[in-house]
């Protein structure tokens, strides 16, 4: 670990006159070794750059950040905002809300909406007025509503279902939340057919209804039947009914309600969709619009006693079906 400084000032004479002469049996090593010169002058140098590069790139930054809060301050001015930046709220303010070292923003006289982080698509939005007190008194609220909300028949146990369990059959959940935004058809072929269907269902009301024979019809109308300024017209339909229904559908999971469409509406709540203007409908529209109903029964009345006759017909080849499969089990023939 010698740094050679001893060997250099005994090597280097202070004066020529008298110093003794140099010895002639061993050399003395006058300077350092060259590696460890040249490890150390780079090394040191290249700390000085780095430093340097660190602290321009630093006041950069720092310029960038004063500039941009400068324009965030006009901005928020011309809107009627203030930006306040306090770096000295320590843990109550963390507590409180705010996160030290950042800028709050915040509206005069106005409170303030905040999310509280949750799922809900009626209470994740809620007032911040900036007082604590009136916050937790509002926050102990909403929790008392949801919990008054969750002890409705509707949320618990089989109260949820529309009906009670049955063998084979179908239950439906009742909805938790109401007044949800209605969502349009997926495509422009299935507004055109809901058209369609209806207008078929009301020119033949004596005919027995075939669902899947009359959608091939109408495939074949929509294929070969119609030019390409009429598929388009369902095409722009559906692409406008839904950029209307997702911002209805944000406006829901705000706020909890939202604004009904201008433009868009389900017949008599159960119809096809069609547009409100008159002038705006094509003539499909306007013809099914006529209708005084668009509800229709499932079969003409005439046909009620064949359906319930061949019902009670299919429900009996179904027991003794049943019934034939016990026997093969070997459980008597018992049917559940």
């Amino acid at each position: 670990s010698c740094c050679y400084s001893c060997c250099y000032t005994m090597s280097t004479p202070t004066d020529e006159s008298t110093s003794p002469p140099p010895p002639t049996t061993t050399p003395t090593i006058t300077t350092p070794p060259p590696s460890r010169r040249l490890l150390v002058a780079p090394y040191s140098n290249g700390i000085k750059k780095n430093y340097s590069s660190l602290f321009e790139e630093c006041d950069n930054v720092l310029k960038n950040a004063a500039r941009d809060m400068v324009e965030a301050r006009e901005l928020a001015e011309r809107a009627g905002l203030t930006i306040d930046h306090d770096s000295s709220l320590g843990a109550a303010g963390v507590a409180a809300g705010a996160v030290a070292g950042e800028p709050q923003y915040t509206l005069e006289g106005i409170p303030v909406l905040r999310t509280t982080g949750g799922h809900s698509n009626t209470d994740h939005v809620v007032v911040s007025t900036g007082d604590p007190k009136t916050d937790r008194i509002a926050e102990l609220k909403r929790s008392y509503q949801r919990r008054v909300r969750a002890m409705q028949p509707e949320n618990k146990g089989e109260d949820r279902w529309d009906k009670p369990r049955e063998p084979g059959g179908r239950r439906r959940r009742i909805g938790r939340e109401k007044n949800i935004p209605p969502q349009p058809p997926p495509s422009g072929y299935v507004i055109f057919v809901a058209h369609m269907t209806t207008k078929i269902r009301h020119d033949r009301p004596n005919e027995r209804h075939n669902q899947t024979q009359v959608i091939r019809e109408i495939s074949k109308i929509w294929k070969f039947g119609m030019t390409e300024p009429d598929r388009e017209y369902y095409m722009i339909f559906c692409k406008e009914a839904r950029e209307e229904y997702e911002y209805q559908y944000k406006e829901f999971r705000a706020t909890g309600q939202y604004t009904p469409s201008q433009k868009f509406t389900k017949m008599q709540d159960v119809g096809p969709w069609v547009r409100i203007q008159w002038e705006d409908k094509n003539a499909l529209e306007q013809e099914i619009s006529r209708y005084d109903s668009v509800v229709f029964p499932a079969r003409p009345p005439e046909f009620d006693e064949e359906y319930f006759r061949k019902e009670e017909e299919r429900k009996k080849r179904r027991k003794l079906k049943d019934k034939e499969l016990a026997l093969r089990r070997g459980d008597g023939g018992r049917v559940k």
